[in-house]
């Protein structure tokens, strides 16, 4: 399973993020946000700047499974 989350870098800082980063990675999950599990993972951008036609989701198709 791959998530890829649209969130600002304000939202970023949220403690309730790292808990739930951890449980979703605990549980199996890649999830593509740059940090040293996802070095070129996805980089919350500023908070009002989001731009949604550039979000990348190049990153989570090439983060698939290919399929037998």
């Amino acid at each position: 399973v791959v998530a890829l989350p649209y969130i600002n870098a304000a939202q970023a800082q949220h403690p309730a993020l790292t808990r739930a980063v951890t449980t979703l990675r605990g549980a199996g999950v890649r999830l593509l946000l740059q940090d040293q599990h996802e070095p070129d993972g996805f980089v919350p951008h500023r908070p009002k700047h989001g731009n949604v036609h550039a979000y990348p989701w190049d990153l989570a198709l090439e983060a698939l499974p290919t399929m037998p």
